[in-house]
């Protein structure tokens, strides 16, 4: 079948779940339009369909309307940014802390251990839009191994921002570096069964992103 006969038949939530992509991949900008018109077009489907996707985006916290503006990728302030962390501090580290407390087969643990080696793999080479891509799906895999629904739709409510903020060209490397030793150390207190040495680090870990976030340049930020 063709790609625009594919598309065809496209609902509002796979329309949604491409936009998605293409909003954690970096390929909107902050604060940029989306045109109903123009997505309408290239999905081939009616502009109710993408109307309905920009309604759930919003709802999940990736669009706003911005009245004579139209719908954009949403920007955030710092201090919005700032109140989530404290909350992502919070549940992330609970979904740690279960994690460590579940019977994890031996397929689960092969699959953190690779997700760490392959992060490590892109620290040494420096790596960033590749370390991003796994540091996502790192974070996802201990929502899923801690098996707790509730927290991981909270917590994906409050990491959407943080995933989009831009950090400067000079703060990539340390970055990268400081997240993956606290990486490191959760991982090896997931799978060691040590839920509260899981917990506090994964915590310490959110915070210190947290604290980076503080520190960031203005012009990253949301101005309302």
């Amino acid at each position: 079948m063709e790609e625009g006969a594919a598309r065809e038949g496209l609902s509002s939530e796979g329309i949604a779940a491409q936009l998605r992509v293409r909003i954690l991949e970096g390929a909107y900008s902050l604060g940029q339009r989306l045109i109903e018109m123009d997505l309408a077009e290239e999905f081939g489907v009616g502009r109710g369909r993408v109307r309905e996707a920009f309604r759930m985006l919003t709802g999940e916290g990736y669009l706003e309307f911005v009245a004579n503006r139209g719908v954009l990728v949403r920007c955030y302030t710092r201090a919005e940014l700032i109140e989530m962390g404290r909350v992502r501090e919070v549940l992330e580290g609970l979904a740690a802390k279960l994690a460590a407390e579940a019977e994890l087969s031996g397929e689960m643990r092969q699959e953190l251990e690779a997700l760490q080696e392959r992060m490590n793999v892109a620290e040494a080479a420096g790596d960033y839009p590749s370390f991003g891509a796994e540091n996502r799906a790192y974070h996802a895999l201990i929502e899923r191994l801690a098996g707790n629904k509730f927290a991981s739709a909270y917590i994906d409510r409050v990491r959407i921002p943080l995933i989009r903020v831009q950090m400067p060209p000079a703060d990539v490397a340390e970055s990268i570096g400081r997240s993956n030793r606290d990486h490191r150390v959760i991982t090896a207190a997931i799978l060691n069964g040590a839920p509260e040495a899981a917990e506090a680090a994964m915590r310490a870990h959110v915070r210190a992103g947290n604290e980076h976030v503080a520190r960031l340049p203005e012009a990253v930020f949301s101005a309302s």
